[in-house]
């Protein structure tokens, strides 16, 4: 018995002994986080007997140019001069913030040959739901050198939502109600058949936030969502039937489908055809700082995903009230405060050289089948 005491004293020495040392460690503070340098930090400090160790030993890696993958014109109806004007302003006001390049959403033929026009700029045709065109489709990439077609399905929910319908194909003549399951119709299927066969990209708006979110200007669709009878699950199972179904079709998620990364993950994983853009959800406004947690949970997503995600910021020269004109600093301000935070939340994420070029420009250049611009060769 006296024994069995103890045994039964040992074992209770030795848990208690093990709760008392994890609680110990648990208190002792892991490294702190250590930003990646300058890939020539190094090289400074060794090079010519080390007469440069030490300088430039904070500097990190940097990108000097930067593309923008989710720029819209939201061009009301106005003469063109003033049209071009605006679109003009737009550009310096986004050039002040480095960046360089844009692709551009373009509803109208007009606005695909002003784009282009421009040069640098690739002009992206904005599809409407009920207008998969096969000829225009051939046409504009011939005309205006697209590169890339956006799609964007928050109308068709809405107009679920409330029972209305719509010429479907557009200039059929024939009118059909509205259903999600029309993104998956013969004629959009046939419409992605030739974008994939192009190599034209489609960056794609398929689905709807649930509830608001102010921080960064998004509606609230709950009403909508709460009368519907299906959920953004289901629109997301129609996207990953295209995926699968063509799969030399790159997709890129706008806004990341508002999805968070570990589902995030599992769709890139699942689909080599599948990318995101950064718009929306990763923004950072002026005094805001990412934590230490916020910084752990993102940058290794980052990291792993480098190769599929392209830097964008949904900038356009109006904000939300279009106005018929709006003055040089009326864009520079939206700009700044719509821009600016969508490149000091990557910024702050502190990543690699090799991963910081990927997302700024590379992907870009490489999903959009244009040149480098400038001297990204020389940044990187």
């Amino acid at each position: 018995m006296r024994k069995i005491s103890v045994l039964y004293f040992l074992v209770a020495a030795l848990l208690l002994w093990n709760l008392w040392q994890e609680h110990r460690l648990s208190r002792i503070p892991g490294p702190p986080f250590q930003p990646p340098l300058d890939i020539f930090v190094a090289e400074r400090d060794t090079v010519d007997k080390g007469f440069s160790r030490e300088y430039g030993f904070y500097m990190r890696p940097y990108c000097n140019f930067w593309s923008d993958c989710h720029v819209h014109t939201y061009l009301p109806n106005i003469p063109e001069e003033e049209r071009t004007r605006q679109f003009v302003l737009l550009k310096k006001a986004m050039y002040e913030l480095d960046i360089v390049n844009r692709a551009v959403f373009c509803e109208t033929e007009s606005e695909l040959a002003m784009v282009d026009s421009m040069g640098k700029d690739v002009p992206v045709w904005w599809a409407q739901f009920n207008d998969p065109d096969l000829d225009k489709l051939r046409s504009y990439r011939e005309k205006y050198h697209l590169h890339c077609v956006k799609l964007y399905s928050p109308p068709i929910i809405e107009g679920e939502c409330s029972g209305d319908s719509v010429e479907f194909p557009l200039g059929s003549g024939k009118r059909v109600p509205i259903k999600i399951d029309m993104i998956i119709s013969p004629e959009w299927m046939r419409f992605y058949a030739v974008c994939e066969e192009l190599g034209l990209p489609i960056l794609w708006h398929p689905n709807c936030r649930y509830g608001p979110s102010p921080y960064n200007y998004g509606g609230d669709h709950r009403k909508c969502w709460d009368a519907l009878p299906y959920d953004n699950f289901y629109v997301l199972g129609l996207i990953e039937r295209i995926l699968d179904t063509y799969p030399k079709l790159n997709i890129i998620l706008a806004h990341q489908g508002f999805m968070g990364y570990k589902k995030l993950s599992g769709l890139l994983e699942k689909h080599p055809n599948l990318y995101i853009d950064t718009t929306a959800g990763f923004m950072l406004h002026d005094g805001d700082y990412l934590t230490d947690e916020e910084r752990d949970r993102i940058r290794p997503f980052f990291i792993r995903w480098a190769d599929r995600i392209l830097f964008g910021t949904d900038a356009n020269a109006y904000g939300a009230e279009m106005p018929q004109s709006v003055e040089e600093h009326e864009i520079r301000r939206h700009v700044y405060d719509l821009v600016h935070p969508c490149k000091r939340f990557i910024q702050q994420l502190y990543l690699p050289q090799a991963e910081l070029s990927k997302v700024a420009h590379r992907n870009f250049e490489r999903l959009f089948q244009v040149p480098p611009a400038e001297r990204w060769e020389a940044w990187f």
